[in-house]
């Protein structure tokens, strides 16, 4: 699974694109599991911190997933992604939603 793939899962699920509502809060969440798990915690660890995993517990697995697979920098460039789309006003967010779901075929290219 790529970068793109994953910030674009995160973000949508966390997301309600018809009234352009975001759970930034499950965002944040999401940034802090993946370097929980880029440090080497298992998703026992990061569950057992209720804190952290209380309404993300069904995208721990996937994000484990992504940070065993890939290397730090990629984990690092998810994290630092979402970062950035947390702090975007919800007009911008939908802007990058379309661009990345372009960029990874799931929305449609005009043209």
């Amino acid at each position: 699974m790529s970068p793109f793939e994953v910030f674009l899962d995160i973000v949508l699920r966390f997301s309600d694109l018809k009234w352009s509502e975001f759970r930034d809060d499950l965002v944040v969440k999401c940034m802090k599991a993946l370097r929980k798990f880029r440090d080497g915690r298992s998703v026992e660890e990061v569950l057992s911190d209720r804190k952290l995993s209380s309404e993300i517990e069904g995208i721990l697995e996937y994000l484990h997933s992504f940070a065993e697979e890939n290397d730090r920098e990629d984990v690092n460039r998810v994290i630092d992604a979402l970062g950035m789309f947390t702090k975007a006003p919800a007009p911008c967010k939908m802007k990058i939603i379309a661009l990345v779901e372009t960029l990874t075929g799931r929305g449609k290219a005009k043209g």
